[in-house]
């Protein structure tokens, strides 16, 4: 499972402008949900607030952030994305603001995927030339072709 396969041009959202990490969630809810993969966008943005209280910030350092949750209202894996003009406060290790945001979305009997997604994310990110691209996209289609090239590259 490539995650350059489960982004669309309607799961990317860039340089958008956030006030808060909150805002920055719901907006990735609402992505997902515009293509199917979130079937109950309440429950699965609950989901994911309890996950950032509870277990942690989800943010990794260098501005980015992987919020995810395996839940109901959940119909596929999906992984959307956003970048941000400015960073909002995540509670990063670092203590950067986060400006680059993936969301993996599974349901709950896709265990193995969602965590094949998030160790791929987390070594895709740990490429600083990568996360430069990204946030330098002009386009939805050239942030998934560089997602999708760098995948391709590393993945073979």
């Amino acid at each position: 499972m490539r995650v350059s396969d489960l982004l669309n041009r309607d799961s990317v959202l860039l340089h958008a402008d956030m006030e808060d990490a909150a805002d920055a969630l719901g907006v990735l809810v609402e992505l997902q949900e515009s293509n199917g993969v979130i079937t109950n966008g309440t429950a699965y943005y609950n989901a994911i607030c309890e996950r950032e209280a509870a277990g942690g910030s989800t943010a990794i350092g260098d501005g980015m952030a992987l919020p995810h949750a395996c839940t109901t209202g959940v119909a596929a894996p999906g992984v959307a994305a956003l970048t941000l003009r400015h960073g909002v406060d995540w509670g990063a290790p670092d203590n950067r603001p986060v400006d680059l945001i993936f969301m993996i979305a599974v349901p709950p009997q896709a265990q193995a995927e969602h965590l094949l997604i998030l160790a791929r994310l987390v070594n895709l990110l740990s490429d600083a030339n990568l996360v430069k691209e990204l946030r330098a996209s002009v386009s939805r289609e050239d942030f998934i072709m560089r997602m999708a090239r760098a995948e391709a590259s590393r993945f073979a």
